[in-house]
């Protein structure tokens, strides 16, 4: 018998899983800012999905992730050549912010962000990073956010 057709099959993981890559900072700022629910893990998914779009594609609005997410739209066709490492990072989103492949879904998660106190994001309306944020709450955010991507 062929052993390669008796491999197990490997499973995608489960939600909860995708989410540990959050989970430490989500914690800190739910009790730090008395946030209800899964507001925390919203405001990191979000920035993270900010995160990828200055990192693939700097000059695009944060509007266009489910394009980039999808492999779609003027955003994806007229990307620059990018790296392996930036390939893989795009298909790390891909499993990580899955939700915002539905444009709708990303576009309500935008509004919300940006109702959220200024206290509490890294990123402007635009997708740039705040400059008026102290330097450890970025160094943490961004180093967090490029382990979740690597």
């Amino acid at each position: 018998m062929n052993t390669l057709l008796s491999a197990p099959r490997v499973s995608r993981p489960a939600l909860a899983s995708l989410l540990h890559w959050q989970e430490p900072l989500a914690t800190r700022l739910r009790f730090r800012h008395a946030l209800p629910g899964m507001v925390a893990n919203r405001l990191l998914n979000v920035e993270l999905g900010l995160y990828l779009l200055a990192e693939l594609v700097p000059l695009a609005p944060p509007q266009v992730l489910p394009d980039l997410l999808n492999g779609q739209g003027s955003v994806y066709r007229h990307r620059p050549i990018w790296s392996p490492r930036q390939h893989r990072a795009l298909g790390q989103a891909r499993q990580l912010l899955a939700p915002y492949l539905d444009r709708t879904a990303w576009f309500k998660a935008l509004d919300k962000y940006s109702n959220l106190s200024p206290e509490l994001r890294a990123f402007n309306f635009k997708g740039d990073l705040r400059t008026d944020v102290s330097g450890y709450l970025l160094r943490e955010r961004l180093g967090m956010f490029a382990r979740a991507l690597a």
